[in-house]
């Protein structure tokens, strides 16, 4: 069993202990095409952050607020991840959905249902982090809902979905990469979904959830949790090295 960092569950009477007794699934199959050059021969969730890989600072937000078991949904360099975290992790029990061919964001979802017991589901991407956010905000704003995104203000970025709130915080639009840029309020690639809406998504058929299903979601009741800090990402080599001083 791999330790990681000081990360395990907390007690029972602790106030994070009924906040994810939920199981997550981590997004970390892409391609990475952009930092591969700095990465030569390693998947994006493993850059080295500090010495360590960036992918443990997710399972230790996880492990801390209680979880109990990750889905790892993995493609490019798969075996890397397999062998750099076997079955268990910092007091999550580790489970892996490799992808047989690339699916997406969306596929790897669908691929990875059959594993995935909670009602609803946690959703992460695998290439960036919310540094102190409120599990337990964030599912009692899911109550009610078909489902929860984290939102967090605009930063510049064009890369990621632009967010439309109403004044009742429900999720009103949801547009990926617009050509315009995303002002307002963006997605930080955090989610709380319920198997109602993991049931649409088709087994083994390649989808992107911002692209396909978020647009089509929002019409279902998703709402929006915002989150007051910052979103740390490693998709390109300068945010990556920008993330190495940011979560020093």
């Amino acid at each position: 069993m791999r330790t990681i960092g000081k990360y395990h569950s907390p007690p029972p009477n602790s106030p994070m202990s009924d906040v994810l007794e939920l199981d997550a699934a981590i997004l970390c199959g892409g391609l990475g095409t952009r930092l591969r050059g700095a990465l030569p021969g390693l998947p994006k969730s493993l850059a080295p952050i500090a010495g360590e890989p960036f992918l443990d600072r997710l399972l230790e937000q996880l492990a801390s607020a209680g979880c109990r078991q990750v889905v790892l949904c993995t493609g490019y360099k798969s075996e890397e991840i397999e062998r750099q975290y076997g079955r268990a992790a910092g007091g999550c029990e580790i489970v892996f959905s490799p992808e047989p061919a690339p699916l997406g964001t969306g596929g790897a979802l669908g691929l990875a249902r059959k594993l995935l017991r909670t009602d609803p589901v946690l959703v992460m991407n695998g290439d960036s982090i919310v540094p102190g956010l409120d599990f337990a905000a964030l599912r009692r704003a899911a109550v009610g809902a078909a489902g929860a995104l984290v939102v967090v203000a605009a930063d510049g970025r064009g890369d990621t979905g632009a967010i439309t709130l109403d004044a009742t915080g429900r999720v009103r639009g949801f547009a990926e990469k617009p050509a315009a840029g995303v002002t307002g309020y963006q997605s930080a690639g955090v989610y709380l979904l319920t198997r109602r809406l993991l049931g649409e998504i088709p087994e083994g058929e390649a989808s992107s959830l911002e692209r396909d299903w978020f647009p089509r979601w929002v019409g279902a009741g998703l709402a929006g949790y915002l989150h007051a800090g910052a979103l740390i990402d490693i998709g390109t080599p300068e945010r990556w090295q920008r993330a190495q001083e940011e979560l020093r």
